[in-house]
């Protein structure tokens, strides 16, 4: 535990009026080998999903009367919420909107688990967002990843997200990976071309393969099982797909992430501002703004000791550095194309930008970035070297 964490007695002891909620499902049918996002297989979840359930609604209880107002927006993730029961979900959902809808609800769903029983979800509006890891269509590939999932469960996810989509007007986003063992740029690229031709989704969140130490995946990279890309490799693997996606008509509008038109994850747009999310469940973290301070929550990744703990015990608090906030700020805006503002930046911190960052600046490449006298903004080629911008932006503040 750093050393100005400690345990909170009163956790989320003030609520900021504009604050987003995200709620962790940690239950998998299987554990992916590539996934470090915290979950348990069936057989280690399943005795502990009501108590786990009890406790997240008690809590989430307790938050809503102190916050009495609509929370900006909700992020339903796993793991994958598909291993709850409808009514589990929508008593939830229904919890969390006690004061009013919020203007976009997401949940996350695998393929194989999402049916038409969860229908009922979408027609009421309590979500207005569905998000389904796909990740790959081919078979090959999604038994090396360690899916459950095969390709027909895909179609038919697909399908149903569609159906959804065509009688609710749900949002419709799809997760796919690239970068992986045994897939080329083509196969890449006929995935998306598939998912955009079955579903037209205005989202796609397209991952590059990330070997997590500690994952099987890992275990099998290190010993030769199995080759990956090297970064010349990844780059040019990107680069395909990204330059594909936009002649799809996708806006490249974080990293990671791309839309059709607005449709962007606001959720997400609330994480990347460094503005106020509450996470609640076993391994979710929290940000609360302050003025200038910022307070990060953790709850630790054992989904039995939050099953069986009482409410609001094992979340964890640690204030912020001003130079902690101030790389954190730099590291979330810079992965999107709205970049950093400066007139905000100077009311965040106290500080201008051009004085704080001038130096290192000018010490990048000029196809690395865009600026004005408001915005400094990364370039789809500053997004390559990310991680370097990033460190010498830290480096800047001593």
């Amino acid at each position: 535990m750093p050393p100005s964490a400690k345990p909170s007695s009163h956790v989320f002891s003030t609520l900021p009026d504009q604050l987003s909620l995200y709620v962790h499902i940690p239950f998998c049918t299987t554990c992916c080998s590539y996934c470090a996002f915290y979950s348990e297989p069936e057989e280690s979840w399943l005795e502990h999903r009501q108590p786990y359930m009890d406790r997240l609604m008690h809590e989430l209880e307790e938050i809503v009367l102190r916050h009495d107002r609509p929370f900006s927006s909700i992020f339903i993730g796993g793991g994958n919420p598909g291993c709850l029961t409808y009514q589990q979900l929508d008593g939830m959902l229904a919890l969390a909107q006690s004061h009013g809808k919020s203007e976009e609800c997401t949940i996350e769903m695998n393929p194989e688990t999402f049916d038409t029983s969860l229908f009922p979800l979408f027609a009421s509006k309590k979500v207005t967002r569905l998000s389904m890891g796909i990740q790959s269509m081919d078979d090959t590939v999604l038994a090396t990843l360690g899916r459950n999932a095969r390709r027909h469960d895909n179609l038919k996810g697909i399908s149903l997200a569609k159906e959804v989509h065509d009688l609710y007007g749900t949002d419709l986003s799809f997760d796919l990976m690239v970068c992986l063992p045994g897939q080329t740029l083509a196969m890449a690229k006929a995935d998306i071309d598939e998912i955009v031709c079955l579903a037209d989704p205005s989202h796609i969140s397209l991952y590059c393969l990330t070997v997590e130490e500690g994952t099987a995946l890992s275990d099998k990279v290190s010993k030769g099982l199995l080759p990956v890309l090297d970064e010349d490799g990844q780059e040019a693997f990107l680069w395909g797909v990204w330059d594909h996606l936009k002649s799809l008509g996708f806006s490249h509008y974080e990293v990671s992430n791309f839309c059709k038109g607005s449709k962007y994850c606001k959720h997400n747009r609330t994480y990347w501002n460094l503005e106020s999310y509450l996470g609640l469940g076993s391994s979710a973290v929290s940000a609360i703004r302050g003025g200038q301070t910022l307070c990060h929550y953790s709850q630790e990744e054992d989904l039995a000791t939050y099953a069986q703990g009482k409410d609001f015990s094992g979340y964890v608090a640690e204030t912020l550095t001003e130079k902690e906030h101030l790389e954190e700020y730099c590291m979330m805006a810079l992965r999107t194309d709205v970049g950093i503002d400066k007139i905000v930046f100077e009311k965040r911190f106290s500080l201008s930008f051009d004085e704080t960052f001038g130096s290192v600046v000018e010490s990048l490449q000029d196809d690395w970035y865009a600026k004005s006298p408001q915005r400094f903004v990364l370039t789809e080629i500053g997004y390559m070297v990310l991680d370097e911008i990033v460190l010498r932006f830290a480096l800047a503040l001593g």
